[in-house]
């Protein structure tokens, strides 16, 4: 995925097989537990989809919200239910 809104780092880091959350979550410098706050999920739930459990888009749009990230760069994931 070539995407101009994606900072390098975040892009190297996925070329290096880290998922998109993490890497994001990662380059913004914040632990799993601090953007489990922010989005109002568990901390378990943010771990599944970073070890690439499938996502539905509204866990995708609060996630994305708390990155402060535009949803459309995570997309790419398909809409399926829980990542428990």
């Amino acid at each position: 995925m070539k995407d101009s809104r994606i900072p390098e780092p975040v892009l190297t880091a996925m070329s290096q097989g880290t998922h998109i959350v993490r890497a994001y979550r990662e380059h913004l410098g914040y632990s799993i537990d601090d953007l489990a706050v922010a989005c109002g999920l568990a901390a378990e739930k943010i771990q599944n989809i970073e070890r690439g459990l499938r996502y539905s888009k509204g866990y995708r749009d609060r996630i994305a919200k708390s990155l402060s990230i535009p949803v459309g760069i995570l997309e790419s994931e398909l809409d399926v239910s829980d990542a428990a």
